[in-house]
This record gives C-alpha cells, structure tokens and sequence, in this order.
C-alpha cells in the first residue's frame, strides 16, 4: 500500500521540481570547453576529503527538462540531467563527486559545491538510496535523485533535515574506484 501511495508523491514531487525548475538560467548550460577542461579521473583523497577542483558548467539545482530521462529504482526518482560516458560505480567501491541536498521545499542541507572540490566517499558509507541509484549510472554524469525517507535517513530527525523527509539530491559523479 505504501508504495501505491509513494508513486503519485514522487511524480508530483518531480512535476515540482520541473516547473520550479523551467526558469533555469542560460548560465546554467555547461559550454564544450568547459567540459574539455574537466579533468576524467579525480585523484582519490582521504575518504570525505575534497579531492580535485570543481570545474565550471552545469550547477545544481539541475534543471528537469525532459521527463523520458526519469526512471524510478525501488521507489527512487532518478533523473539524468548530462549523461557520462565513464564505468558505473559497483557496489562497495569509492565514488568521487559533488552534490548537493535540499528538501522538497528547496531547503539546502547539504552541499559540496562551496567545499573547494570534489568528495570521496565510500559507497557502502552513504544512504541506501545513493548505494541503489549510483552503481547505475556513468561516471561523469551529472544526475538528480529524489530519494524517499526510508532510503534516506528513515524516521529520525538530523541536523538540518526533519524525520521522514524526501530528499532531492544533485550529483556529478566524477570517477569511481
């Protein structure tokens, strides 16, 4: 029953996220050379550490312009907003990114984008929805996933993000290994 329930929610969370999101700027869009400069592979740090530089291009929130590019993975939202070319994570390995974590209502709680470059972190270290959704995408893609609160942080309130909260997430997913 929770999951009959929870589809109607996520579609009208992504419907949200499409219209909030349609006044995106031009200065969103990532130029060609701009994405030539960003470098392949991250060097691997100290697991949460930034590791590399952040380029220019695409930033968060990511725009949903196109609704085919959203599919759905045990109740998780996941829409490709650039897709890379690079090996997909696999379960238990490291994965070197940026994001950034709102709440249905926009409310950051969360970002690397201001930290300086990229983070390193251990996949079986992150919430379920991150360890479901990013072995199924290539590194290099810049994605947004709406993960509802059992993937996320369950019940419980945390620092910034009340319990049972759906969560918004923007990720460029740089490199794995």
């Amino acid at each position: 029953m929770t999951r009959i329930l929870f589809l109607p929610m996520l579609l009208m969370a992504c419907a949200s996220l499409l219209m909030s999101s349609c006044g995106s700027s031009a200065d969103q869009a990532a130029s060609g050379a701009e994405l030539a400069q960003r470098p392949a592979e991250a060097a691997p740090g100290p697991v949460g550490a930034p590791s590399a530089q952040a380029p220019a291009g695409l930033q968060p929130p990511y725009p949903i312009t196109d609704s085919s590019r959203i599919f759905t993975v045990e109740g998780i939202g996941i829409y490709i907003a650039e897709e890379g070319s690079g090996t997909k994570p696999k379960p238990g390995s490291n994965v070197v990114m940026n994001y950034r974590g709102t709440l249905l209502n926009g409310e950051e709680f969360d970002s690397s984008f201001g930290k300086g470059g990229y983070m390193d972190f251990s996949l079986n270290n992150l919430i379920q929805g991150w360890q479901i959704a990013l072995p199924l995408v290539p590194t290099g893609s810049k994605v947004k996933l709406i993960i509802p609160a059992d993937k996320g942080y369950g019940p419980a309130d945390r620092p910034g993000i009340p319990g049972n909260s759906t969560l918004v997430f923007d990720i460029e997913l740089v490199s794995s290994y």
